[in-house]
């Protein structure tokens, strides 16, 4: 009898954290590319069938694969994907399980880095060097997938240094909801990926022999430089293939504004000066 209520209980904890979580990384609604902007394709992730977008088949320049952030859709970041495509790039964007097209319930982080790893083994060619590019979530999935791949060069825009430390952040903003919220998503998070559940990607920075860019933005609220930012564990960092830069400007130095200023639909031509900057630097 006892056992059986034991049972009872857990599996209702556990049907809270799945449904905590679940909400948690809900996906934005997915928006739509015009037919004429770049070739629609999928491939395998885990389980899944994850949709993607190829623009500039025949770019010359590298080839570049684009992470999105959470709670946002591929289609935001097409700024970016034209730009380098315009600089020709072979670019693909694509979304992650659960969100676009894509199939799947998006249930963590550490999913970010699988389907990120899937998409660099489905798309990047030996003759070509590859750049990684990833905003929030997905900057900390181009900075975890280091473990898995070698590309020539990673780029991040705003990443958080491990899942526990910006899901933190996220339930102090809840206040005593999102604490008690907490007792369920991170045991969760460890049945569902075990000693992974909280990698850091400060041990991943200081093994790789990747050349690799942080813009942090001095204003940011969601992944702030005192919290769940790199920055805040800055003394354990040792690489010197490390770049970062804080963007100061009012109008670009917010968690999303660094990516792209408030009220325009154009890359941030602020912070993507220093991108191509350093892109020409490394290639």
């Amino acid at each position: 009898m006892i056992t059986a209520i034991i049972l009872v209980i857990f599996l209702i904890y556990v049907f809270i954290g799945l449904s905590l979580t679940k909400a948690l990384f809900a996906p934005e609604k997915y928006v739509e590319w015009s037919e004429d902007e770049g070739r629609e394709v999928t491939f395998p992730s885990s389980h899944h069938t994850l949709q993607g977008r190829v623009f500039n088949e025949e770019g010359k320049k590298g080839t570049i694969v684009f992470a999105h952030g959470m709670g946002l859709s591929a289609h935001y970041y097409r700024p970016e994907v034209l730009h380098f495509v315009n600089q020709d790039y072979r670019v693909m964007i694509f979304e992650y399980r659960g969100y676009g097209k894509s199939n799947g319930h998006f249930m963590s982080f550490r999913d970010a880095v699988k389907d990120i790893t899937s998409a660099v083994e489905y798309f990047a060619s030996q003759d070509s060097p590859l750049l990684l590019i990833g905003h929030s979530m997905g900057g900390y999935g181009v900075f975890s997938a280091l473990d898995h791949i070698a590309p020539k060069a990673v780029i991040a825009y705003a990443p958080f240094r491990s899942p526990f430390s910006a899901m933190n952040v996220c339930a102090k903003r809840m206040g005593i909801v999102g604490r008690l919220a907490e007792i369920f998503l991170f045991p969760i998070q460890y049945l569902l990926h075990g000693t992974t559940a909280d990698s850091s990607i400060i041990e991943t920075i200081n093994r790789s022999k990747t050349p690799m860019l942080i813009l942090q933005g001095s204003n940011d609220k969601e992944v702030s430089i005192e919290n769940c930012s790199v920055l805040k564990k800055k003394d354990r960092i040792h690489s010197e293939l490390l770049t970062v830069r804080i963007v100061e400007s009012d109008e670009s130095n917010g968690h999303v504004t660094i990516v792209r200023k408030k009220g325009e639909n154009t890359v941030n031509s602020e912070t993507m000066a220093i991108v191509d900057e350093w892109i020409d630097h490394i290639m």
